[in-house]
């Protein structure tokens, strides 16, 4: 057998052992008042005047478990490093996320009371399982299953362990909802390693029209559950938590027929020969997703109209994805950065 498929098979198994215990934890008690949760919780947890230094730098560490985050990295690694590996990557992510927001709307888990935590996280969501823990697995398990060097697989180790560290230390996520995450997380990066390579060995293959035909029927799978899963008006934040998810697929649709597109018309080299052309790149890169950033995080918040301001936001992550990985390539390529 391969070393390949061992570990494959390790990460499976261990995943579904860790969301039988997550589960078993769970359902030990029916008000979610466990033992285990309860206790850590209550370990970790510091009166606001009382939090030091220790939940700045988890807060700092916390935020880097953020959709946005991965996002950025593995669009700048589209442009530097292997455009190919970095769209699996990016497909990946989306498909993790949508499983999150899926699992988080069928468990319908609240997180800790809002006595505890660190005030500066802001969490519009259901508890179980944790996103952080499992996106910050699902990336990182991916990157250091492409790359296959030691580093990169201590990073992946390392870094979603210390994201789902900083969300219990934080008190903004229980245990069970950071052991559940690792556990969804290793499923999907075992998958990931077993099918990665035929699939986009196998798509290259296909015609522009069949590619976004499957780019469309990706969004339909994706997007029908979320919307059912978040159609309780008298929930709060159900609808915000729908059109988060909903409009990172838009950009993801978009971003895919793009993708399908650049590669027939234009061919992007992402390997660059100088290292001030990959400080370019990078820099380019950077200002639509920082506007996009301070769109999200700033402007927005101040807008009264919430309808202008979703139609706004489908517009907008709609068109990220052919400036993305249609027209910057172009210019890329044309500018021969």
């Amino acid at each position: 057998m391969k070393k390949r498929h061992i570990v494959v098979i390790v990460l499976i198994v261990l995943g579904i052992a860790l969301i039988g215990a997550a589960l078993g934890i769970v359902y030990s008690s029916p008000a979610r008042d466990n033992p285990i949760d309860k206790a850590i919780s209550d370990f970790f947890y510091v009166d606001e005047s009382d939090q030091g230094i220790g939940h700045k730098i988890m807060g700092i560490v916390s935020y880097l478990g953020q959709s946005i985050v991965y996002i950025a990295v593995l669009v700048i690694l589209y442009y530097v490093w292997d455009k190919k590996k970095a769209y699996s990557v990016i497909a990946t992510l989306i498909s993790s996320m949508t499983i999150n927001a899926i699992s988080k709307a069928a468990f319908r888990f609240d997180r800790p009371d809002d006595s505890f935590g660190y005030a500066e996280v802001e969490e519009i969501t259901y508890g179980l399982p944790s996103g952080h823990a499992q996106l910050s697995t699902t990336t990182w398990g991916a990157l250091a299953a492409l790359v296959s060097k030691w580093g990169m697989i201590t990073v992946g180790i390392a870094l979603p362990l210390l994201i789902g560290f900083s969300r219990i230390y934080l008190v903004v996520h229980w245990f069970t909802d950071v052991l559940m995450g690792f556990g969804i997380g290793m499923i999907i990066v075992g998958i990931f390693m077993l099918i990665e390579e035929p699939v986009r060995n196998s798509l290259s293959k296909q015609s522009i029209l069949l590619k976004i035909l499957i780019s469309l029927l990706v969004f339909a799978v994706f997007a029908i559950p979320i919307i059912f899963l978040h159609g309780d008006p008298s929930v709060p934040n159900e609808f915000a938590q729908k059109i988060r998810i909903l409009k990172i697929l838009v950009l993801f649709t978009t971003a895919s027929i793009s993708y399908s597109i650049e590669g027939k018309i234009i061919d992007f080299n992402s390997r660059s020969d100088k290292w001030w052309k990959i400080i370019l790149r990078i820099l380019i890169v950077a200002i639509p997703i920082a506007l996009v950033y301070v769109y999200d995080e700033i402007l927005t918040d101040v807008w009264a109209l919430e309808a202008l301001k979703i139609s706004l936001d489908m517009v907008v992550y709609a068109i990220m994805g052919p400036i993305l990985f249609l027209l910057f390539p172009w210019i890329i390529k044309k500018l021969k950065l």
